[in-house]
């Protein structure tokens, strides 16, 4: 029998968790199933559980790595422009995701209550994510882009929170005209001063 390839296993685990996102995001965490994922994949149920052996331990992982994406989203968004102009192409990224129903950082927030293990994910994400934004912040003070007296982690958190709350409106109904002009007020904010 052939040896797999490293690589291979690899490859394997991200697309099956690139499945598994879609899947969570359209049916949520609880409706979602292993079938739902191998189904999508064309694989047996067996396969996907070669890889993940549960559904939640699935659902973690995915989960876990949220921390890389806004680091992704950081450098591809944060590039080029004015940090006003950054902020705008960052948001509208976010507006995007949502749309396509990649927004499973809700429903594990929701989650993250009754599931220990889920709480754990959460609450380091939040930490990774903190720390990838402040040290983001760090690189644009010593540019010169950004005041020298900015505390960069209490301003790190003060995005996160105010990414979160203009999410969370537009699942309420606040048009994303106007969300994007409350996530920009409060970007002004940061870089005039008054925060």
């Amino acid at each position: 029998m052939p040896k797999v390839v490293a690589g291979y296993k690899e490859e394997a685990r991200k697309t099956i968790l690139l499945t598994a996102a879609g899947v969570f995001a359209q049916k949520g965490l609880h409706e979602a199933t292993m079938d739902d994922v191998a189904q999508k994949l064309g694989v047996s149920k067996g396969a996907v559980y070669q890889y993940f052996p549960s559904k939640e331990v699935l659902f973690r992982e995915l989960c876990g790595s949220a921390s890389k994406k806004v680091e992704e989203m950081l450098r591809v968004h944060f590039n080029g422009g004015t940090l006003r102009e950054a902020a705008e192409r960052y948001i509208d990224a976010e507006f995007e995701r949502m749309e396509q129903g990649q927004m499973l950082m809700f429903e594990a927030i929701a989650e993250a209550p009754r599931n220990t293990a889920l709480e754990k994910v959460v609450s380091n994400n939040y930490t990774a994510s903190s720390k990838v934004i402040a040290e983001f912040l760090d690189g644009l003070k010593k540019e010169g882009k950004l005041r020298k007296n900015l505390d960069t982690e209490y301003a790190a958190k003060f995005l996160i929170a105010l990414r979160h709350g203009v999410l969370v409106s537009r699942i309420q109904g606040l048009p994303k005209k106007e969300a994007k002009r409350v996530w920009l007020m409060g970007f002004d904010s940061l870089l005039s001063g008054s925060f």
